[in-house]
């Protein structure tokens, strides 16, 4: 039992390191100084902990972290420094617990230990990315003192009852892994949206006009999604993935491109990465409500269903207003079975003007004169 124990305060020491290392081996080392818990037996490496050096060298370098780990981007930049040092100080924490063992049973334990505090800290610093891209900072500060709470709550209850606290870490672990690649990429769509954005102000896009020219791999996975065949794209754009609901085969911020095939008039092909692996999706366009919204960021293509029971965001870069209504009309023409040109003024919604303007020209195109 007291091999149990130990290995799961070790687990809990490089779980709460990727939180906040600082306070982990400040407060410990605080409560070996004072007396308020007893390690000269059970984990006698930990002793040094308590020394006034080491606690004197923590509680600088937390108060630095206190106050960094409040203030939108410097957390993150904070957190980017310590990519290295949090998982290394997770490993020497776990090693110190376990005390004089077998040099290569050490390595391990310090690998296994570091990637553990490699995942918390992912979870934490990804997160923290997603709330900056908020525009107020309260959720910053909550966040932290959130984390900090988190850290005392986990060291109590380590002192009381180690295997409890190791079920409530391989929890967290797992929610960890589960939900920190979702953080990134919509890490990643934030921050190349940002940078489109940014690149508008200075230059204007130029002629917005859809290619149907697709790269090798793209071809493959079209060819795939269209039973083995060989695809033949009317158009294809780039596209980020924004929310998804009840849209099977699309992940949520994945870049990609959306593909009109000749062949099938009436459905969409959507080719991408997940998992550093292409992926297809065909998306039917029967019964969908098609719509581009405006956003600060970005300029979304919207499918819906009236019912509220499915929603499919696609999100162009900042400024292709002119290509995102191309996009529109042209998907509501192959939902409806008609060629482009024949759209009418009831098909468009009433959002932006000038999708209108354009519906109206190809009504009065010199083909209904003839």
């Amino acid at each position: 039992m007291e091999v149990i124990e130990t290995l799961c305060v070790a687990l809990g020491f490089a779980t709460l390191a990727g939180l906040n290392l600082y306070l982990v081996v400040f407060v410990t080392g605080l409560a070996i100084n004072q007396g308020w818990v007893d390690v000269s037996s059970t984990y006698p490496e930990l002793v040094v902990l308590g020394d006034p050096l080491v606690l004197t060298a923590a509680g600088i370098f937390f108060c630095m972290e206190f106050f960094a780990d409040k203030v939108p981007w410097v957390d993150s930049l904070w957190d980017s420094v310590h990519t290295l040092i949090r998982p290394v100080g997770g490993g020497l924490l776990a090693i110190h617990t376990l005390g004089p063992t077998d040099p290569a049973f050490e390595v391990v334990v310090g690998l296994l230990a570091g990637g553990t505090t490699l995942v918390a800290h992912g979870f934490k610093s990804g997160t923290r990315l997603a709330l900056n891209a908020s525009p107020e900072p309260v959720t910053n500060m909550v966040a932290s003192v959130g984390e900090d709470v988190a850290v005392l709550g986990g060291l109590a209850l380590m002192s009381v009852n180690p295997i409890l606290a190791a079920v409530v870490f391989l929890l967290f672990l797992g929610f960890s892994l589960y939900l920190t690649p979702k953080l990134f990429r919509r890490i990643k769509a934030f921050f190349w949206l940002l940078s489109r954005k940014l690149v508008s102000f200075v230059s204007r896009p130029g002629e917005e006009l859809l290619y149907a020219g697709l790269s090798s791999s793209e071809h493959q996975n079209l060819s795939v999604s269209l039973g083995g065949r060989k695809g033949d794209p009317e158009w294809s754009a780039m596209v980020v993935v924004g929310s998804v609901k009840r849209f099977p085969g699309f992940t949520p911020m994945t870049f990609g491109r959306v593909i009109a095939e000749t062949s099938k008039p009436g459905h969409l092909h959507f080719v991408g990465r997940r998992w550093f692996r292409h992926y297809a999706a065909d998306l039917a366009l029967d019964g969908l409500e098609i719509t581009q919204e405006h956003r600060f960021l970005s300029e979304d293509v919207v499918l819906y269903d009236l019912s509220g029971a499915r929603k499919l965001v696609l999100k162009l870069a900042s400024g292709h207003t002119a290509m995102a209504n191309r996009i529109v009309e042209s998907l509501i023409s192959r939902r409806d079975g008609r060629l482009p040109g024949t759209l009418t003024p009831t098909d468009v919604m009433p959002l932006p003007s000038d999708r209108a303007m354009l519906a109206e020209n190809e009504v009065e195109a010199p083909v209904d004169r003839a």
